[in-house]
């Protein structure tokens, strides 16, 4: 099970990059540096080291603590226990997500998606490994296999896989699919059902069709339309990224943090930098940014 969703990963990896080798977006200023796809591909070796290391412990831990649990839902209709397992996922990941632009701690884990500048399938699972231990997903999907459902979880990871490449990718199909009149109903219908680019972007984006507090659904919006935090602009971002000017730690750093830390004099130029510019440019000097739901930016140092 844990080879064959690794392969099936890899494959979609492979055919959406093949994509956008063909429509050039790995031309564009500053992708091909190790702050942007080198530490991006690097964070997507980590995500599957843990989803399979999760795999092996909660089977392990199961086995073990509650061996006659195994398949105890295979008598359950598939159709009911994959919109279940989904909607379950769906709702943990939006609140760990939402809580990581609300409490230092977590966005100093989240940061690292929020760096690159250009938007592509290598954001996706650009992470601190942290961040795959904390998200429901990693040990919900194992439970569900162990349960008796492999197959919901063979499905929703491919429905998952396909939302959030599609997402992160800077090849903007839906906004000609939402401009022209023969699909824009169908469009409409559609964006408030999965996350699309339209709004997904928005949460990477700067500027005037940017906000990171909106939009924090991976996969569905329907949690964002309840807590009202949905936001769909129909048009393409000025810019990707942290704030202009914001400092960014070297990429072990921001994958590999707490295990690798800046040293106290690189830290301490971070805090001298901020502290000597004016009130006015706080914001974008400032060493994370975490905008909270009501509106307000605070600054962490």
């Amino acid at each position: 099970m844990i080879i064959h969703s690794t392969m099936f990963v890899l494959v979609l990896l492979a055919l959406f990059a093949a994509l956008e080798v063909a429509f050039g977006l790995y031309r564009r200023p500053g992708v091909l540096t190790m702050r942007e796809l080198g530490a991006s591909l690097l964070s997507v070796g980590a995500y599957l080291v843990i989803r399979g290391a999760s795999f092996v412990a909660v089977i392990w831990a199961l086995g073990s603590l509650w061996p006659g649990s195994e398949d105890a839902l295979a008598d359950v209709s598939p159709w009911l226990v994959l919109p279940v397992y989904l909607l379950l996922d769906e709702y943990g990941l939006y609140w760990v997500h939402r809580l990581s632009h609300e409490r230092p701690w977590l966005w100093r884990i989240h940061k690292p998606h929020h760096v690159p500048r250009n938007m592509n399938i290598a954001v996706t699972y650009r992470e601190n490994w942290l961040w795959d231990v904390l998200v429901p997903g990693t040990w919900l999907a194992p439970l569900v296999v162990w349960l008796g459902h492999p197959g919901a979880y063979v499905v929703g990871l491919a429905f998952r896989t396909l939302i959030a490449l599609m997402e992160h990718s800077d090849l903007r199909w839906d906004l000609h699919l939402q401009q022209s009149r023969f699909t824009r109903p169908v469009m409409r219908v559609l964006e408030r059902i999965v996350s699309l680019p339209d709004t997904h972007h928005v949460h990477h984006g700067v500027g005037r069709f940017g906000n990171a507090m909106k939009n924090y659904g991976a996969t569905l919006v329907c949690f964002d339309w309840l807590h009202g935090t949905l936001m769909i602009p129909h048009a393409r971002q000025e810019g990707f990224g942290l704030p202009e000017g914001a400092p960014v730690e070297p990429w072990a750093e921001q994958l590999f943090w707490p295990f690798v830390r800046s040293t106290k004099d690189e830290r301490a130029d971070r805090r001298r930098l901020i502290e000597q510019t004016s009130p006015t440019a706080d914001l974008a000097m400032a060493e994370a940014v975490i905008t909270t739901v009501d509106g307000r930016a605070v600054v962490v140092r």
